[in-house]
């Protein structure tokens, strides 16, 4: 009966409804458990209605808190009122009295709304607390940069934007950018997130998520680089060479805003890192230092390497023109690249001859560098 006068009311006034069945319900608990008895106003049950002051038909005298909070999440969920307020409220509600074979399911498929995971942002956080247990001097920053972040997007718009600001641009306008690209594609973030458990996963230095994060310039850098690409294809393209120029003059890489580069990218230190506007590097690729994808004269059109996915560039290698790296191969340190290398090949020298196979089925992840003696 109970249930069948206030659905009876108009669907738009159910969230209110809802709500003060809820505090109905919770204020007259309260005053039992404070004074030993119900309130005058209630009857038999722990709660009977909020009656008048809330607009509704009085609840019969057995009506529990229980039942009147299975109402209201009824109410709720027949409402679509999945919002934050909404929400606020389910999380604290015990479990549902109703056992009504429509309430149940539906509060299913809400629990499925409300949960959701990032085992990435998670963990990042969870170090970040610990980091200040064994060093809290840096605090204040993990706080800044981390901790009062509530999505890994913002932490890492706020990141950016502290490392790229100068007088010409500030903070705040480098991170509002930030904010709209990573809100409107959110295969920026996801990039992100494989750049990072890359670094975690390919480079011996790194231990925690929060190290590339905060410290090291390869991730840094060509998360800015994704910024100013995202702005590139927007036609923004002022905008995006301010941010290639900046990266540079802080990180001392010039990544072209025009480049492609895809997922799981590892740039291990980083220092004069050069990759050119019509240049192409595939998934899971990892590269260090002194790495070069250049042009080979002045011509304007695609002149710049096609790098494939899976492979490992040494220290100071040096890829020149448009040429094809294929998949999962080996470029040795120092070595100068000047034509095509087929897939799953190690290449060495000045010029770069094939030495032989790359050794294994993911050189960029195993960051394996050593010729062995049969490939020499």
């Amino acid at each position: 009966m109970a249930a069948r006068v206030l659905l009876a009311r108009p669907k738009r006034d159910w969230p209110s409804t809802a709500r003060h069945l809820l505090v109905a319900a919770r204020w007259a608990d309260r005053h039992r458990r404070r004074n030993g008895r119900l309130h005058p106003r209630f009857g038999s049950g722990s709660v009977m209605a909020a009656g008048p002051a809330f607009g509704l038909a009085p609840l019969p005298d057995h009506a529990t808190s229980d039942f009147c909070e299975a109402l209201a999440v009824f109410c709720l969920i027949a409402s679509d009122q999945t919002g934050p307020r909404g929400l606020s409220s389910l999380r604290k509600l015990p479990i549902c009295a109703m056992n009504s074979a429509k309430v149940r399911p539906a509060m299913a498929k809400l629990k499925t709304k409300i949960a959701k995971v990032d085992p990435v942002w998670d963990r990042i956080r969870t170090e970040a607390r610990d980091a200040i247990g064994g060093e809290p001097l840096i605090g204040a920053m993990l706080h800044q940069g981390i901790l009062h972040h509530a999505s890994f997007e913002r932490a890492l718009a706020y990141r950016i934007s502290m490392k790229l600001a100068s007088d010409e641009m500030s903070e705040q306008i480098l991170r509002e950018i930030a904010d709209e690209a990573f809100s409107e594609h959110p295969d920026l973030a996801e990039a992100a997130r494989a750049d990072l458990v890359a670094v975690l996963d390919r480079d011996p230095a790194c231990h925690r998520l929060i190290q590339p994060l905060l410290f090291f310039k390869g991730y840094q850098a060509v998360q800015a680089y994704r910024l100013a690409h995202w702005l590139w294809q927007e036609g923004r393209k002022d905008f995006a060479y301010f941010i290639q120029m900046r990266v540079s003059e802080v990180f001392g890489i010039d990544i072209h805003p025009a480049a492609r580069i895809g997922k799981g990218i590892m740039i291990d230190h980083a220092h004069s890192i050069v990759i050119g506007e019509t240049a192409v590097v595939g998934d899971n690729v990892s590269m260090l230092h002194s790495v070069t994808l250049g042009g080979t004269g002045k011509e304007d059109e695609d002149r710049h390497p096609k790098i494939g996915n899976g492979v490992l560039i040494g220290a100071g290698a040096k890829v020149l023109g448009n040429i094809k790296i294929g998949d999962n191969s080996r470029i040795a340190a120092g070595s100068v690249v000047l034509h095509d290398v087929p897939c799953c090949k190690t290449v060495a020298g000045v010029p770069a001859r094939i030495v032989g196979d790359a050794g294994c089925d993911q050189p960029s992840v195993v960051m394996d560098q050593i010729l062995h003696d049969d490939e020499v």
